[in-house]
């Protein structure tokens, strides 16, 4: 297993400052406010987002002070839409962890949210770059775009491959492109750079969210948090049971009932029986790989290394 604290060694000074910034965002509020908010930041993942925005930004003329800002607000961001996931989803769990719906209400959950999406404006916003507020802006966009695709999406086993990837694409991926491409307008990187990190940080989250999808179908409740086959559950189909429904008959009846439905257990253990989990790595490999060759725009050095690494990992992750 490979430790991400070694892959984002280089700006481990930056990471912490991250970590300040966010921890006082609930400094000031409403008692119970502010103790949701520090709920929700003391049950932190890898942050890998704001390690991605460093990263980039160290292949410019770095300026750590407003790359902190502009990572502190991504992650925000992040931190929100996971909020606000787990309450439409009414989940019990996230990496094991107990939701904030869960401790508190819904009520609070979603005004929290709510706080921490303009909380992340009101972060931007002190970078005094109108460009950077749009690419914020954009990408929220996009996310909320991909989440209704989801929504919209429910049980139909019959979406496609290409349908799927526009969904991750919105949902996830836009947010790890404007952690890489905004970290290139905030270093004063040049047009040819900036684009060159959009495209790294979307093929990245089109890997990360592809792995997550995969795991969902193996691992167990401890490393990821929730239930495996959570999302087939929840009739929210991911590339796995795509490419598992492609190689099933037009005729078969487990399709109907899977269209109602029905039979979701079964279904994820026909998944995980038919070959499908491999091939969906092999689509975050393909992703990981085009993530990397955008990188041939940058000379080397540490950050760069560490880009190309996280990259080779995601695909390869177990948890």
């Amino acid at each position: 297993m490979t430790d991400t604290r070694l892959l984002f060694a280089p700006v481990a000074s930056g990471l912490a400052g991250v970590e300040r910034c966010i921890l006082a965002s609930a400094d000031g509020q409403h008692p119970m406010l502010g103790e949701a908010l520090r709920y929700v930041f003391d049950t932190r993942g890898k942050r890998l987002r704001p390690a991605l925005v460093l990263l980039s930004g160290a292949l410019g003329d770095y300026d750590e002070d407003r790359l902190i800002l502009l990572a502190s607000s991504l992650e925000v961001v992040h931190t929100a839409s996971l909020v606000h996931d787990d309450t439409i989803d009414e989940a019990m769990t996230r990496r094991g962890i107990t939701t904030l719906n869960s401790v508190w209400d819904r009520h609070t959950a979603i005004v929290t949210g709510d706080f921490l999406f303009a909380k992340s404006a009101e972060l931007a916003s002190k970078m005094n770059s109108v460009r950077i507020m749009r690419m914020l802006s954009e990408t929220v966009m996009a996310m909320c775009s991909g989440e209704m695709r989801q929504h919209a999406a429910t049980n139909n086993w019959e979406i496609s491959v290409e349908e799927y990837l526009e969904r991750i694409g919105a949902k996830t991926a836009s947010l790890f492109a404007m952690c890489c491409a905004g970290a290139g307008v905030t270093t004063g990187q040049s047009e040819a750079h900036i684009e060159a990190l959009y495209t790294y940080g979307f093929n990245v989250g089109l890997a990360f969210q592809i792995v997550d999808d995969i795991l969902d179908f193996v691992a167990d409740e401890v490393a990821i948090g929730k239930p495996a086959g959570n999302d087939l559950r929840h009739g929210t189909i991911t590339l796995p049971a795509i490419l598992f429904m492609q190689k099933l008959p037009h005729g078969a009846p487990l399709r109907q009932r899977l269209q109602h439905g029905e039979d979701s257990e079964l279904a994820a253990d026909l998944i995980r029986e038919s070959g499908a989990l491999a091939e969906a790595r092999e689509f975050a490999r393909r992703a990981s790989s085009e993530a990397i060759q955008a990188l041939a725009a940058f000379s080397g050095g540490e950050a760069k290394a560490s880009l190309v690494e996280i990259a080779q990992y995601l695909p390869a992750r177990s948890v």
